[in-house]
């Protein structure tokens, strides 16, 4: 017979199943290798053995092969190529939502130690969904686990007062400092609580300074020793010295802007993504918890605050953060929110007992709540992508390796010309009879590097002759995916140019050869006029999922070909309709026309896209410029303050709209009442 406990019971299993099922949902997203850092960790775990210089060099470039680097993962190079030699990708893959489960599965636990089963099950929906922001392989994954495991034993320590298992500590950061470079966190994690055990019993002290400082020195004792046992094991790294203070140094040479180091604030206005709502309520009910807490046990924990406080900075300064800051907050909320309970009962205790014979309700609720969020993030990737960006599954994205094999087939030749982005995929797969121009590696490169050669010669047709004459490049391998100003320009320009050959493109990638130093034979053999690179396209989009399609109608309009592009939109808007992203792509697609018609259809398809959710400043620039070319200078105004309504700093808005008070000036465009 089933009880009201064995129901509970039962439920209760059910929520915590249901949790860990969306964590391997999430993080179950095929690899995007063209555009990650992990084909260098391969490498690095590959060459390690043979070659040191990689652990202290720029090793894989032929452009700043010599510049100083502090490699401070390569254990975690170690590791994943191991995995790699026993399974592949997929256990890559694999390995990845392993670690993720017991990482969540610590988290989860040690929260609910401090707190209530079903408040730690309802915060840990969002923390999840958050935990969307980083779920490719890369090292970062084991500082997660490390942060736990170290705050979990802290805090152990500080209850029972058993010191000696602080020594477990040791090991443990031998590992992180070699193996990711948020080894930091756990220093700080330390440090704070050595903070946290010396202030209270300096300020309970009696007697002269020196006394109470000796008082509160033997209360912190065995943290402070801790701190430096630690601190010094974390010298036990190639780099000795170096590679403890780089956390602190890594930022200081960087010439290469990256998204995932720009804070949510800058990146809000250029992009639409949804865990950073979700960061913003974290951080709001985070703040709340704190006050209520307060209000009701009149104490407050000294450590918690200066945890929230690091990891809310840490999140508010880079979105790479973000998935820090909701494992911590995740804990720190459920634990401040705690005490509410027993004061409710207090306060309300008929009223309690009334309400336990619906006890049932909000755990059937909050069942319901997983449920739905499981079958959100099955169809998010086939409609949306907000959470689910790769393709679902474990291992490479389909076809991600198939322009490495047509290098190679080819015997295609080098010096290469590649972006960013693609510099660790090129080095897994053609090091070391090839080297990479440039990989994503910011710090391993000078800052005039990227802004004075990498970046100029993208946008500048004489930088680019310049440095095409110097470094004699043979093939350009790039990925188009790459948004920024200056590829895309690069892109579209390099695509037109009679000394370049387009030989080869698929979802990800282009190869173009200088007609120069190929042969006719090869040339004749393998370039792609318009009709051929019409007819392969279409056959990709065919074949190709959701953003596949996007991306394919991206190269498309590079290449001068909007109509293709538009056909791309008009099957999308078939298959997918009400997609915000295409209404957008229509928008823009139309934006580029000189006929009246096709740019108020611009301006409709706009509306739509503000609609769905595209309020960005862009958007509200683009639409200015519409309006500006059918004469609806008024209009044109008042959408360039929309878009400064959204960021006041904006530089194209605020352009605009300088230019526009300047032609008025002149009487060249009619003053507005």
């Amino acid at each position: 017979m089933f009880t009201k406990q064995k129901i509970e019971k039962l439920l209760k299993s059910l929520i915590f199943i249901g949790l860990f099922a969306l964590v391997v949902i999430i993080f179950s997203q095929k690899i995007q290798f063209t555009s990650s850092d992990l084909g260098r960790h391969l490498e690095n775990g590959k060459m390690v053995w043979q070659d040191q210089q990689l652990l202290f060099t720029n090793f894989y470039s032929y452009t700043e092969p010599n510049t100083p680097f502090i490699n401070h993962h390569w254990l975690a190079g170690i590791i994943f190529y191991g995995l790699y030699l026993l399974g592949g990708f997929k256990l890559l893959s694999a390995f990845n939502v392993l670690v993720a489960i017991i990482t969540f599965g610590l988290v989860f636990n040690f929260a609910k130690k401090k707190s209530n089963f079903y408040l730690v099950g309802a915060l840990a929906l969002p923390v999840i969904f958050l935990l969307s922001e980083r779920v490719e392989v890369r090292p970062e994954i084991f500082s997660y686990l490390f942060l736990i495991l170290t705050w979990i034993l802290v805090d152990r320590v500080a209850t029972n007062r058993k010191y000696r298992r602080l020594l477990w500590l040791l090991p443990l950061f031998l590992v992180w400092v070699n193996i990711h470079i948020y080894f930091f966190l756990g220093l700080a994690l330390l440090g704070f609580k050595l903070v946290t055990e010396f202030l209270p019993a300096f300020a309970a002290a009696t007697g002269q300074f020196k006394e109470r400082l000796c008082t509160a020195w033997v209360v912190a004792k065995p943290w402070g020793k801790t701190f430096i046992y630690v601190a010094l094991v974390c010298l036990i790294n190639p780099n000795t010295w170096r590679g403890l203070f780089y956390p602190f140094n890594i930022l200081r040479n960087y010439g290469y802007e990256i998204a995932e180091n720009k804070s949510i604030f800058y990146l809000s206005h250029l992009l639409i993504n949804y865990n950073f709502a979700i960061f913003k309520f974290l951080l709001f009910l985070l703040i709340i918890s704190f006050f209520v807490n307060y209000l009701i046990v009149k104490k407050i924990s000294l450590f918690d605050i200066f945890l929230a406080i690091f990891f809310s900075a840490l999140a508010l300064f880079a979105s790479r953060n973000l998935v820090l800051f909701g494992l911590v907050s995740l804990v720190l909320i459920s634990r401040n929110l705690t005490p509410v309970q027993s004061f409710v009962r207090e306060l309300l205790p008929l009223s309690l007992a009334y309400l336990r014979r619906f006890s049932l309700i909000p755990i059937g609720i909050l069942l319901t709540a997983i449920l739905l969020s499981g079958v959100y993030l099955v169809f998010d990737y086939s409609q949306q992508s907000n959470f689910i960006k790769n393709e679902p599954g474990w291992g490479l994205v389909r076809g991600s390796a198939d322009s490495a094999e047509f290098f190679r087939s080819q015997a295609l030749e080098g010096p290469i010309f590649n972006n960013y982005d693609l510099g660790s995929a090129l080095t897994f797969w053609l090091y070391p009879s090839k080297r990479v121009f440039v990989d994503n590696r910011p710090e391993a490169y000078s800052h005039d590097f990227f802004t004075e050669i990498y970046k100029p010669m993208q946008t500048n047709n004489a930088k680019w002759q310049k440095y095409n004459d110097q470094y004699k490049f043979r093939t350009i391998y790039f990925a188009y995916n790459d948004s920024t100003p200056w590829a895309q320009q690069f892109l579209s320009t390099i695509l037109s140019d009679p000394d370049w050959s387009l030989v080869y493109f698929d979802r990800y990638v282009v190869i173009l050869v200088n007609k120069k130093a190929a042969t006719e034979t090869k040339l004749k053999g393998l370039s792609l006029d318009v009709w051929a690179f019409r007819d392969r396209l279409r056959a990709l989009v065919a074949a190709s999922d959701l953003k596949g399609k996007f991306q394919l109608a991206s190269l498309a309009l590079m290449a001068a070909q909007p109509d293709l592009a538009g056909e791309i939109y008009q099957e999308i808007s078939f298959n997918y309709p009400g997609n915000r992203q295409v209404l957008s792509a229509f928008a823009y697609l139309y934006a580029a026309s000189s006929d009246r018609a096709t740019l108020i259809r611009s301006l409709n398809y706009f509306q739509k896209s503000l609609a769905a959710g595209y309020r960005l400043p862009g958007v509200y620039n683009q639409m200015g410029l519409v309006n500006w070319q059918l004469g609806e200078y008024q209009k044109a105004e008042a959408n360039w303050h929309s878009a400064l309504s959204l960021d006041k700093h904006d530089a194209s808005a605020l352009y605009y709209l300088n230019q526009l008070k300047t032609l008025q000036v002149q009487g060249q465009v009619p003053l507005f009442d």
